[in-house]
């Protein structure tokens, strides 16, 4: 005999009660850490600020929230520990360079982590990705660096600003070095004030209006060079890379690579963090999206808010990661011939 509907939904709510009375409880005097791949001054490090101010409230039981910065190899310290060291029981969670996501499909062999087993909670919004030289540089457009050799500063490992010189090298024909060694985004703009280098690419818009508004603002940092799915709509005159694909194969390369900006700046925990306690960081993180305070200070730090939730996220990487064979291939093959050492 089938129990009457009313007692059904009686029993739904009240275990939805339980769960969410179980998520106060353990959340209640806890404290989440917020591990960030970048030392400051670096957006990934304003965007963990943001939500320590803010996030914590809307979580049930309310915990305390600090940051911890974990820079190295471009994010790639903080990703292992945050997937292989860190508590799996939603009390840690991370913000770093999106290209770490994409470093298990490429191979490196450091990347020992899988980012389709990640707990996503979010990202603040999808990237454009620059290539900005100081305005001091003599080369001027992304033109004239197929032509002459341009220094880029990098952070090394497998982020972006390693990463996206040699594709656009191969794709592109242009002639970009890279220097690594640089331990984030603030070392990274002091090389290019100083002259070490005569840019960075691999960069956002979100990231340089973040951190050097006045750069964007007065033109001290020359945009040669966007890379997206769509045009960024303050940037109508810049090249976009996918734009200047000669071949369909060099276009589904670079396409590739768009869809990693997509990422922009991945909120997420380690896998096995308890589904219901999961739910209330996503749950969380996306109240916090539209919260007074937190959007006073997206917009203090020149930032976009227009949020993917995490489930969102889950796809995005989930079809990166069904990415056919021989795009990956090509990518890796143009990796290994700048020195990468890739599985």
């Amino acid at each position: 005999m089938k129990a009457p509907a009313s007692l059904v939904l009686v029993a739904f709510f009240a275990a939805n009660a339980a769960r969410a009375d179980a998520v106060e409880d353990f959340y209640k005097g806890k404290t989440i850490t917020i591990v960030v791949g970048m030392n400051p001054p670096d957006q990934h490090d304003n965007d963990a600020r943001a939500l320590q101010r803010t996030m914590g409230k809307y979580i049930p039981g309310n915990p305390a929230v600090v940051v911890q910065n974990m820079p190295g190899a471009g994010s790639l310290k903080a990703v292992q520990y945050l997937a292989n060291v860190a508590p799996k029981d939603g009390l840690a969670m991370g913000i770093v360079q999106r290209g770490t996501m994409m470093m298990p499909l490429l191979g490196y062999p450091d990347a020992a982590y899988d980012p389709t087993k990640l707990t996503f909670v979010g990202t603040r919004a999808p990237e454009t990705t620059i290539t900005v030289l100081w305005h001091e540089a003599k080369v001027k457009t992304i033109e004239q660096a197929t032509r002459d050799e341009v220094i880029l500063a990098s952070a090394g490992g497998g982020a972006d600003s390693n990463t996206m010189p040699y594709i656009y090298n191969e794709t592109l024909g242009t002639k970009f070095k890279v220097v690594i060694g640089y331990a984030g985004g603030g070392d990274m703009n002091l090389a290019m004030e100083r002259r070490e280098v005569d840019g960075r690419s691999g960069w956002s818009v979100g990231a340089m209006r973040g951190t050097h508004e006045d750069w964007w603002r007065d033109k001290r940092g020359n945009v040669i060079l966007q890379h997206t799915l769509r045009k960024h709509p303050e940037m109508p005159d810049v090249p976009n890379a996918r734009d200047l694909a000669k071949t369909d194969a060099d276009r589904a390369l670079l396409d590739l690579f768009a869809m990693r900006a997509e990422i922009g700046f991945p909120v997420f925990a380690p896998g096995g963090v308890p589904p219901e306690r999961a739910a209330a960081l996503r749950d969380a993180y996306i109240r916090t999206m539209s919260d007074p305070v937190y959007i006073a200070d997206a917009k203090a730090m020149q930032a976009e808010v227009a949020p993917l939730t995490g489930a969102q996220m889950d796809a995005l990487i989930k079809d990166i990661y069904a990415t056919p064979r021989d795009i990956v291939e090509r990518a890796k093959n143009i990796l290994r011939a700048q020195g990468a050492a890739l599985n």
